[in-house]
């Protein structure tokens, strides 16, 4: 199969905005940029965060270009393991910081139909319940792909390897 010529340029074109985006954030909870800005949780849950969307980009920017047989077959490697499950990881610690952390919390939301939106102050205990679950399902998550990867990686899972 020809894979088109512009396919890897397209990919460097999705990865690249999350890759800036992140260490604009990463920049912002290390305080060198906006160092006078109030942040509204630790700097390491911001810095976090900004590592995550560095990490997507780079996983979007060094994975298989589109179209080729590599890309086709869904099969684990080493590369695919670290940054899929850094990602995961520190999506968890967000959300288990927001969910379980010390402190008080503040929510909001809106829920927008057409011509019409509604916005409100949630609860904390409502937030924190909410992000909770969030925060059990991404643990679990994180730690099946350590486990699935690790045993898929080390060779012990050969259904998982076709």
């Amino acid at each position: 199969m020809l894979v088109p010529r512009d396919s890897r340029r397209a990919t460097l074109w999705l990865a690249t905005p999350f890759v800036l985006a992140g260490l604009g954030i990463v920049l912002l909870a290390v305080g060198v940029i906006g160092s006078n800005q109030r942040l509204e949780a630790p700097r390491w849950v911001v810095a976090a965060a900004g590592l995550a969307f560095v990490l997507l980009g780079a996983a979007l920017a060094t994975g298989p270009t589109p179209g080729t047989p590599e890309a086709a077959s869904a099969q684990t490697t080493w590369r695919t393991f670290l940054f899929g499950g850094a990602i995961v990881g520190l999506m968890a610690a967000i959300f288990d910081w927001i969910a379980f952390g010390p402190g008080e919390r503040r929510f909001g939301g809106t829920l927008a139909v057409p011509f019409v939106a509604i916005s409100g102050r949630g609860s904390e205990l409502t937030g924190r319940i909410l992000f909770g679950i969030g925060a059990v399902l991404l643990d679990g998550a994180f730690v099946w792909i350590t486990i699935r990867g690790l045993r898929t990686l080390l060779g012990r899972d050969a259904g998982a390897q076709r």
